[in-house]
């Protein structure tokens, strides 16, 4: 276990930045919408341009993209900054599940890294990769593939620095 959070900080050391989200084709606008409006123009946007979506509740939809999964969630605000939680949930192996070390490695890692936040979730049974992409009012579907790159990127590195981590945390797949 020593080992494995060993090898995981290590890696932490090798990401960092953000990718460059221009303002490409394709822009949603969703002034003045709810958050079901936005979570039905994201599912309609992203259809048109030949993504997997499923709507999974009135505010949240979950994207197939670069074989994973990825679940947004629009959350607007009057006269603010609005932003999409995105996320990708994971299982963690049993034995690590619930552990003391565990703990400290997820604090260890949203102290280094910067393209997600991790959340333990299902009293320690999984975690959430959790990102937002943040806009006002409007905001590109390049703009929403260029931030789940930006994640998988990061997700990738992690496994490449640290593939003893590959067995202890599986992604959940949705509808499938």
């Amino acid at each position: 276990m020593k080992r494995l959070m060993a090898a995981v900080l290590f890696s932490t050391t090798l990401l960092g930045g953000c990718a460059s989200m221009g303002n490409g084709g394709n822009n949603i606008d969703m002034a003045g919408m709810t958050n079901e409006q936005a979570t039905e123009a994201l599912v309609t946007a992203l259809s048109d341009q030949k993504y997997q979506v499923k709507r999974v509740s009135g505010q949240a939809l979950m994207v197939e993209y670069d074989n994973s999964h990825f679940m947004m969630q629009p959350k607007l605000t009057d006269n603010a900054l609005d932003r999409i939680v995105i996320a990708k949930y994971y299982v963690l192996h049993p034995e690590l599940a619930q552990t003391p070390e565990l703990l400290l490695l997820i604090g260890q890692l949203n102290q280094r890294m910067d393209f997600a936040k991790f959340v333990l979730i299902e009293e320690g049974r999984g975690v959430e990769v959790r990102g937002a992409a943040t806009f006002v009012d409007t905001i590109s579907v390049e703009e929403l593939t260029r931030f789940m790159d930006w994640t998988d990127a990061g997700l990738r590195a992690l496994r490449e620095a640290f593939p003893q981590a590959t067995p202890v945390a599986k992604e959940v797949r949705f509808g499938g």
